[in-house]
């Protein structure tokens, strides 16, 4: 009987469909609140407030952040009124074994247990709030909460009086700068230090910032010596004394520092290990005027090694050339553990002798792939990829990497349903550790640097309308001034790509578009291009900062105006090179992304801006194909297929220029100029889980006017009409 009312509910009209979906959804509600296990004396923590009696006088957004970060346990997420994290985690049995299982993962990774009010140490709260405010110059603060109970959930409020902000009315480094003879070295450096020091009377008084100093500071003196010196054998000393709102602050030495770290130490003997085995006796040792190198298997030359230790023998110790010691010889990718220790002499404690440990990865490694890809021109298939690499072919920490890849798709939706397509392709690299050529140049060694030679062959057939091959070769220099700021500079790019196949149906589709035609034709490149990026990220956990990426790149230009200084002017307008014709054109490609981090919870917000550039000259009227710019696609604007934006207000399924024959084709549109800008609201759900919320707007337009393709070229008083918007 229940079998007959349920089908005839199902196969009855709309009307009772849906009353019939609503009533499951109340009859599921209350499991998906949350609040099976709730009740009015147990309450689940629902929500808080942070008031201010009154706005902070400094960094009120940053100051509210900091006092929610202390609220722990934290309220469970919830969307209105259901927390479906915690009916995932009610409805799930423990798993069978701790940390395994997709029981676990669903309790525990998705899923998140409630939390009760009885749970939240609320007074320590407001205590951890108080110190927090302390710790920002508020130090008459107070913190008190009160609780709101609406039948099965509470709501806490937490009310701040932060009172007067105290600011910094003096500050000196070590009270010992003020003895009459200065003889105190160490006093003397503190008081040198104090010249670059980044907090100034007036400031806030600032815990963090203070933290900071001393840990500034203290690098300061391990780089002039100091190797046993710690951060903690400083201290600040507050004096709140002085006045109203105002603190003198000190920084000195603490008290009971040992001579040992108050000493400065010198590096004795250095020796590097280039190739070092625990197991292996050293089979020579090179003695230089202030390095000794030790010869273990014969893997490198001397001077390869030597390149990248800034350490010798006399001199004072420094925690930044040790650091950049091993920065520098890690960086060449060839070692898997890269050491330096010091061992005081018996004689000299404050003499360091120093072993530079490098042990050596296997020299040959290889390594396969096999994956499968669903793209949003909703082709999809299998792939593979196999690599080998050598370590040690020429003995100077050259990595030679060469790589076979192919794959193979088919189109698994739309009007092209069945169309296959394969690629296959073919790269070598060879990577060294310095630049090429600009070795004997006096920075070449105080940063990171690496030239890469690359060579590469691929080909790409989409069966029945075309195949493009690829021949590819070039080098470029890469390296870091720092942990922020990187260089790419490419000072020879040449590229050959070929349409070696077309169908009737694809010759027609370039008979309707010559332009698009001569983009595929115009493929022989010869050019340079430079990158210029820098990043404020100091970490994975850090979610305020900003990325800035200025590329440029050119083709022909020094090319043509050699062939024009050995040739002259060409009659038609064009040099060719070995019967080629060349491209020439310039590309500028900068972008902005920007990144916020919104409350205490790992919430972030993230705005991007690109604009790109690309304009034809000499023996050019278009931009080579594989040069252009597209929109659309999961990197792009999420909310149209790949390469199906533009340009400007051009659509090849409204175009009645184009032969219907030729819609399914879903040839990639691409354009001269490109404008994109997304806005994402990134917040954690569960766990490892994370949501977003976007907006994407962007296009791609032509330089010139192209009849084949109305609408598609850049009118400035147009441009913010013609932006496709996904959400």
């Amino acid at each position: 009987m229940r079998k007959r009312n349920a089908g005839h509910l199902f196969v009855a009209g709309p009307q009772k469909v849906w009353a019939g979906l609503c009533a499951l959804f109340v009859l599921a509600t209350p499991s998906c609140t949350g609040l099976r296990y709730a009740t009015e004396e147990r309450p689940l923590f629902n929500d808080y407030e942070v008031v201010f009696t009154e706005k902070p006088e400094s960094g009120a957004s940053i100051l509210r952040a900091e006092l929610e970060s202390t609220i722990i346990p934290e309220p469970n997420n919830h969307i209105l009124w259901l927390r479906p994290t915690v009916a995932i985690h009610n409805g799930t049995k423990e798993p069978k074994e701790p940390n395994k299982g997709i029981r676990n993962w669903l309790k525990y990774k998705i899923g998140n247990a409630a939390t009760y009010l009885d749970e939240v140490p609320l007074a320590n709260i407001d205590k951890a709030m108080e110190n927090r405010l302390i710790n920002r110059g508020h130090f008459t603060a107070h913190v008190t909460h009160q609780v709101e109970k609406k039948r099965k959930l509470a709501e806490v409020t937490f009310t701040v009086e932060t009172g007067p902000l105290h600011r910094i009315r003096r500050i000196m480094y070590s009270d010992s700068a003020s003895r009459a003879d200065r003889t105190d070295t160490l006093a003397m450096d503190l008081v040198e230090a104090q010249g670059t020091s980044g907090i100034a009377t007036g400031d806030p008084y600032d815990l963090d910032a203070l933290i900071k100093e001393r840990s500034r500071v203290a690098g300061i003196l391990r780089n002039k010596g100091y190797y046993r010196f710690r951060d903690d054998d400083l201290e600040f000393i507050a004096d709140t004394t002085v006045g109203d709102t105002q603190v003198d602050l000190l920084l000195r030495v603490k008290l009971g520092t040992t001579p040992e770290e108050q000493a400065r130490y010198h590096l004795g003997k250095v020796y590097v290990h280039g190739d070092f085995d625990e197991l292996l006796v050293a089979n020579d040792t090179l003695d230089l005027d202030t390095v000794h190198y030790v010869d273990h298997l014969g893997m490198y030359r001397p001077s390869t090694i030597l390149r990248g230790v800034f350490l010798a023998e006399g001199q004072m110790y420094s925690e930044r050339l040790t650091d950049q010691t091993r920065r520098y010889l890690s960086s060449y990718g060839v070692f898997r553990k890269t050491q330096v220790k010091f061992t005081p002499d018996s004689l000299d404690p404050t003499r360091l002798h120093t072993d530079v440990l490098l042990s050596p990865q296997k020299r040959f490694s290889l390594n396969t792939e096999l994956n499968a890809v669903s793209k949003s021109n909703n082709f999809a298939g299998p792939g593979a990829k196999i690599g080998v690499k050598d370590r040690g072919l020429f003995r100077g920490a050259e990595v030679l990497s060469m790589d076979l890849n192919g794959r193979f798709e088919t189109q698994i939706s739309g009007d092209g349903k069945g169309t296959n397509a394969y690629e296959f392709g073919v790269k070598a690299e060879l990577s060294i550790p310095k630049l090429v050529g600009l070795s004997k140049l006096p920075s070449a060694r105080s940063f990171t640097p690496t030239t890469r030679i690359e060579a590469g062959y691929g080909f790409y057939r989409r069966i029945s309308l075309y195949g493009i091959r690829t021949a590819s070769t070039g080098f470029r220099y890469a390296w870091r001034r720092n942990n922020m700021v990187w260089h790419d500079f490419q000072p020879v790019e040449i590229s050959f790509n070929d349409l070696y196949y077309t169908t009737p149906e694809f010759d027609d589709y370039l008979d309707d578009n010559p332009s698009i035609k001569q983009s595929l034709e115009e493929q022989f490149i010869v050019g340079m291009g430079y990158t210029y990026t820098r990043a404020t990220q100091k970490g994975q956990s850090d979610l305020s900062w900003w990325l800035l990426s200025m590329g440029i790149d050119e083709s022909g230009a020094l090319l043509g105006a050699s062939l024009n200084a050995l040739r002259g002017p060409s009659e038609d307008g064009g040099h060719t090179l070995f019967g080629q014709k060349f491209s020439q054109y310039l590309r500028l490609r900068p972008e902005v992304v920007w990144h916020q981090r919104i409350g205490a919870y790992g919430s972030q917000l993230v705005w991007r801006l690109q604009t790109s550039l690309a304009a034809p000259y000499g023996n050019s009227t278009t931009i080579p194909f594989v040069k252009q710019f597209y929109s659309g696609g999961t990197n792009s604007l999420r909310g149209f297929r790949a390469r199906s934006v533009g340009p400007g207000t051009y659509s090849p399924e409204t175009d009645p220029n184009q032969d219907n024959a030729n819609d399914n084709l879903q040839v990639d549109q691409v354009g001269d100029i490109k404008f994109e800008s997304n806005i994402e609201y990134r917040f954690p759900i569960a766990g490892a889980m994370k949501g977003a919320v976007f907006t994407d707007v962007g296009n791609v337009w032509l330089w010139n006017e192209d009849p084949q393709r109305p609408g598609g070229q850049f009118q400035l008083d147009r441009m913010m009409q013609e932006l496709a918007v996904a959400a």
